[in-house]
């Protein structure tokens, strides 16, 4: 789902430092392998400057490092979640499996000694790491030693968690849910440095957030579309929202945000839709959007789920990335407001029985949305870092 600070990052890296050196100056480190690490540091930064604490901005510090390397990384990891998801299964499973903290083999030295001269000249009060691989790299540098500033790691998926994510130092460990929590348990983090805190979604969502729940279905019933699948399957979810939108008994408007797929897939929809639908390639403002529409379809990505519950719009799962995602999925699913529809085909049948009787369908997920979503995270990780 596109995010409304994402275009935000390249600049801030380029004054990383600008204000470094400040007693309470607090680093935020992101990667650009997926949305959410890159979403959650952006909202990060936008709680921290409303508190006017002096922070990096979101700074993807392994790009700065290896800009090239990098790059070519990040765009390899975008063919084979879309083309080749099996494979990334794969990868993701080997990865759990690998030990990336002090006393392993170190496969990049060069970042592990970017990131130590980093943090050497920067000083800073506190770090939040939104990508597992910096408490990992934190951990070569400063062993389980007191670390020289307070360490936090931002977990942003729920369930499915990658044992990356852990590491040995003293820092602590935010996470979304309990089940989310119970996995740093079990692999010996202490009670105390857990934290449940939700995924840190933009602040603007606090403008938007609805004062009351609906009593019926809402005329014209708006459905966004945030397509990140194959291109075929996005095709095939075109036909059946235009099957929905012909044969349902009340009028259902469509709006589909392109965002980073805008390119691949722009003839497939302009092709696939009526002049009705709303086509919008990249937008600055998910929130607003998010608020203005009665369901969601997308891709489970961390920050994609939490948007949706923090903006109390119920959401159909559309595609997931296998392993890193799933957990996602069973969040929104579990708590009632989602519900997973990966076949094209059951697509238009599944939106007919949250429509059925009323909506009756729609307005308990509506209600378990409103009940779940969390849109005050990000200054809460903002106050955390500062205590």
């Amino acid at each position: 789902m596109p995010h409304s600070r994402r275009n935000n990052l390249k600049e801030n890296e380029s004054k990383k430092g600008e204000t470094s050196g400040k007693d309470n100056f607090v680093s935020v480190l992101t990667a650009s392998f997926g949305d959410g690490h890159n979403t959650a540091a952006q909202n990060i930064v936008a709680a921290l400057n409303d508190l006017n604490i002096p922070n990096s901005g979101a700074l993807d510090l392994l790009n700065t490092i290896h800009p090239s390397i990098m790059q070519s990384l990040t765009k390899g990891y975008r063919i084979i979640t879309t083309r080749c998801p099996s494979i990334w299964e794969q990868l993701y499973r080997i990865a759990d499996n690998i030990s990336f903290g002090d006393g392993s083999f170190d496969f990049m030295p060069t970042v592990t000694h970017g990131t130590a001269a980093y943090l050497q000249k920067t000083k800073p009060k506190a770090v939040i790491c939104t990508y597992p691989l910096y408490g990992n790299l934190i951990e070569r540098i400063f062993g389980t030693q007191p670390l020289p500033f307070k360490l936090i790691t931002m977990v942003t998926d729920s369930k499915s968690i990658n044992r990356a994510w852990l590491n040995k130092t003293s820092g602590h460990f935010l996470v979304l849910d309990q089940i989310s929590a119970d996995f740093f348990l079990k692999n010996g983090i202490p009670e105390e440095k857990i934290h449940i805190t939700g995924f840190p979604v933009s602040p603007l969502f606090e403008n938007y957030s609805p004062t009351r729940i609906e009593r019926k279905t809402p005329n014209p019933f708006r459905i966004l579309y945030t397509p990140a699948a194959k291109t075929k399957h996005v095709k095939e979810t075109l036909k059946a929202l235009n099957k929905i939108k012909n044969t349902s008994t009340c009028k259902i408007s469509l709006t589909i945000v392109l965002g980073r797929h805008a390119q691949r897939l722009r003839n497939t929809v302009n092709v696939e839709t009526d002049n009705e639908t709303e086509i919008i390639e990249w937008t600055n403002n998910m929130p607003e959007l998010l608020n203005k529409h009665h369901l969601v379809i997308g891709k489970a990505g961390g920050a994609s789920v939490q948007e949706a519950l923090a903006s109390s719009c119920p959401m159909i799962i559309d595609s997931m990335i296998p392993g890193q995602e799933e957990g996602n999925a069973e969040l929104i699913a579990n708590c009632g407001a989602g519900l997973i529809t990966i076949n094209p085909n059951n697509l238009s049948s599944t939106i007919q029985n949250i429509l059925k009787d009323n909506g009756a369908k729609w307005l308990s997920m509506r209600k378990s949305a409103k009940k779940n979503g969390k849109i005050k995270t990000a200054h809460k990780v903002a106050k955390i870092a500062t205590q």
